[in-house]
């Protein structure tokens, strides 16, 4: 298996709000090529974000949440690892009423496999360097995507810091894979980069 190479980044969270859910994130590396169109054109496709893809924050996540935000620089190992824990503690619960819909949504890819020069199959996460640099987020923040049309792995690497656009059909199905445990799956119909963060 062979793997994009990536820069240590920062793991970045935005302040718990009220409504929040699980790891809603901040502006990320800005992108600076743009390959497709920001939104699904087909009014049949139903355009989603990753908080989207998980149940509404307890009052005690938003606060593990909002501590990480806050001073994740001053924080130890030990102490980070427990806020994550926390904070993805219903991280194996997924909305079922996402199961057979076709969606689009913008993420960072990761390789699992690929054939020849081409990967075929992905993680989608919602960060730069989730589950190569930082842990992985939990699993319904992760997305197995298989995509027959494959994308040259030149391509993902010249456009590592760059979120793409994944529209597809999503299924509810847990999964364990190479990088991550996966909450949901997902059969790629059309994958482009594009700009702006997830």
């Amino acid at each position: 298996m062979r793997l994009i190479p990536a820069l240590t980044v920062a793991l970045a969270f935005v302040l718990a709000a009220p409504n929040a859910k699980a790891f809603e994130f901040g502006e990320t590396v800005g992108s600076w090529i743009n390959l497709g169109d920001d939104a699904p054109m087909d009014p049949d496709v139903r355009s989603v974000t990753w908080d989207d893809l998980t149940p509404p924050l307890t009052a005690e996540q938003k606060a593990a949440a909002a501590e990480l935000n806050m001073r994740i620089d001053q924080m130890t190992d030990a102490q980070i690892s427990r806020a994550l824990e926390l904070v993805g503690s219903g991280g194996g619960k997924v909305i079922k009423e996402l199961d057979g819909e076709k969606i689009s949504i913008k993420g960072y890819l990761l390789p699992l496999d690929y054939e020849s020069t081409d990967a075929k199959t992905f993680v989608l996460v919602p960060f730069i360097g989730a589950c190569v640099h930082v842990p992985a987020p939990p699993p319904n923040q992760v997305i197995f995507v298989e995509y027959e049309e494959g994308l040259a792995m030149t391509a993902l690497e010249e456009n590592m810091w760059t979120p793409f656009r994944v529209t597809g059909t999503l299924r509810t199905a847990p999964a364990m894979t190479d990088l991550a445990e996966v909450g949901y799956q997902m059969t790629a119909s059309s994958v482009v980069v594009t700009t702006g963060s997830p």
